[in-house]
């Protein structure tokens, strides 16, 4: 991402100065060349007429015989910064396993592959070069030639021949600025298309929509089928839900399920490739986005601190919030006494906590943005024991007359939801409440007790006792 915005922003900016600082003079420049060339004598004007779209063709040949290679080099460049920021962020990974001669290698390979197309575009460029100089040349000697002849019919004098050339030379210098102006533009069109798609991804989701109506929370999805962008395996087949405002609906499912992609279309992120999903009855398309977006919760697996003291995140659920609702918000997630405790309390920086205190930061935050709907997916997963105790109970407090979807392996709070709706390879294939269908014996029973395996519940309950 970085490397399209920054490389597409310099080619822009380069081809705007270049076109208002040496295009306009050079063009005028050759203009006027042109006609004096005329005025003196038409055939010779018109040598150097003709010379010009025969050197623009060449040129134009150049650049569609670059463009493939420059657009591979622009793929490259940005496999070699991500190949980089990855390797920063699986650093312990790599000196653990002691791999890093393969992620050297990896990266000697990519930045080889990137040289090979560099020198491609030299060679391209050589034979092209070359042959518009010799263009060039040849209209030069055509001049020498067609002005000789004049001179010798005494036409004109043996001056003019002079004369001519150094309009000539007056008429080519701008062509042969074309080539590198046009081989410029055609690298930053190439850059831009990466840019732009980036400046207009969300823009059809961003844009659509005005409805600003009062939020229930009732959400009802009808044969809704999606396929994340470039990528041609479906992810979600025909899902039909029926959500009920004030009540906690549960996606229980195997990793892979779907269960988080379809919490991405109710946030409005993806739009469904067929089906619809309404809201209290009207289309999602309808709402406005922003709209939407400030009556809903998110509290994800792995939540995003920015960099910033402890306040200002869990500020960022309401950046008009005061700070005694920001130490209340904090109360309510179980982190307040832990925040009192450091040595700068809430001016504390939020990147140096644990992971545990930042989800539970992150918590805070949703806290105080107070939303209608809640889409809990995977809050608890980072905690340990007794903080994800202390989260529920803020989270029962807070389910309190909300909509609440929760993505979970957490039997606790799978079996507290009103509604169960269990995912299998992007299909809804059993619903209903846990007693409803723990019994019909199918996915749902095989994956709650797995979870109950997995806790080593036959032992607990022996202690407890």
């Amino acid at each position: 991402m970085q490397t399209r915005i920054d490389r597409g922003v310099e080619s822009l900016t380069r081809l705007v100065q270049n076109f208002f600082i040496d295009i306009l003079p050079l063009f005028a420049n050759s203009i006027v060349a042109l006609i004096m060339m005329f005025n003196a004598n038409f055939y010779v004007g018109l040598v150097g007429l003709c010379i010009i779209p025969i050197y623009y063709y060449v040129s134009r040949q150049q650049a569609i015989r670059m463009s493939g290679a420059r657009r591979s080099i622009k793929e490259l460049r940005e496999n070699k910064s991500q190949g980089i920021l990855g390797i920063l962020e699986s650093i312990t990974v790599i000196k653990s396993f002691i791999r890093e001669s393969i992620e050297s290698d990896k990266q000697m390979t990519l930045q080889n592959n990137l040289t090979a197309e560099q020198m491609k575009t030299r060679k391209i460029s050589f034979l092209f070069d070359g042959l518009k100089s010799f263009i060039e040349q040849i209209g030069v000697v055509i001049i020498i030639i067609l002005t000789a002849y004049f001179v010798l019919t005494g036409q004109m004098t043996i001056g003019a021949i002079m004369f001519h050339i150094l309009l000539f030379n007056n008429v080519s210098a701008p062509i042969r600025q074309l080539h590198r102006i046009y081989d410029q533009m055609n690298d930053a069109l190439i850059y831009s298309e990466s840019f732009f798609d980036v400046l207009k991804a969300d823009d059809q989701i961003e844009e659509s929509g005005i409805y600003k109506g009062k939020i229930s929370g009732k959400f009802e999805i009808k044969h809704v089928d999606f396929t994340y962008p470039d990528n041609e395996q479906k992810t979600l087949f025909d899902i039909n839900m029926k959500i009920q405002p004030g009540q906690t609906t549960a996606l229980v499912g195997l990793s892979g399920a779907g269960k988080s992609t379809l919490v991405n279309l109710l946030d409005k992120f993806y739009q469904p490739d067929s089906g619809e999903i309404l809201l209290d009855g009207i289309s999602l398309n309808d709402y406005n986005t922003t709209y939407l977006r400030d009556n809903i919760g998110l509290v994800l697996q792995k939540n995003h601190i920015f960099n910033g003291t402890v306040e200002e995140n869990i500020r960022y659920g309401n950046p008009n919030a005061t700070n005694e609702q920001v130490i209340d918000a904090a109360k309510k997630s179980y982190i307040h006494d832990q925040i009192i405790e450091l040595e700068n309390g809430y001016k504390t920086s939020a990147l140096s906590l644990s992971g545990g205190q930042q989800q539970k930061i992150a918590i805070a935050r949703m806290f105080l943005k107070n939303p209608p709907i809640i889409f809990l997916d995977e809050p608890t997963a980072s905690l340990d024991a007794v903080a994800t105790e202390q989260i529920k109970n803020s989270l029962d407090a807070i389910k309190k007359d909300r909509t609440v979807i929760i993505i979970s392996h957490s039997i606790s709070q799978i079996i507290d939801s009103d509604c169960i709706y269990v995912m299998k390879e992007g299909r809804v294939v059993e619903s209903g409440t846990h007693e409803e269908i723990y019994h019909q014996e199918g996915v749902y029973k095989e994956i709650f007790d797995a979870m109950a395996r997995s806790l080593n519940i036959d032992k607990i309950s022996k202690t407890l006792d």
